[in-house]
């Protein structure tokens, strides 16, 4: 097996993680209905969406992670782990996208 195909199949099994895996995902500590909840508190972030989970809102109480010198909000700790499993390429795309979701 060529090393594009083994990278092509490595990063489309991280993205349909990223997708199945949600807030409810085993690694997360709060139930699905919870992460969905708009949480009070003052987000500080530059998305008001989960930078790794783009449905469910910013936790203000959960320590958001940093990339390029500026903060991103995260729903849970558990999307932190996804977070670092990312490439910088994947990194980018996934901040873009919830930047733009949380105009």
């Amino acid at each position: 097996m060529s090393w594009n195909r083994i990278a092509l199949i490595a990063s489309l099994t991280l993205g349909c993680s990223l997708v199945v895996g949600g807030c409810a995902g085993k690694n997360h500590q709060e139930s699905d209905a919870e992460c969905k909840a708009v949480k009070p508190g003052t987000i500080t972030t530059a998305n008001k969406v989960c930078v790794v989970m783009n449905d469910d809102p910013v936790n203000p109480s959960v320590d958001p992670v940093e990339w390029k010198g500026q903060k991103y909000g995260l729903c849970c700790n558990g999307c932190r782990g996804k977070w670092n499993a990312m490439t910088a390429a994947q990194k980018d795309e996934a901040v873009a996208r919830a930047v733009a979701l949380s105009k």
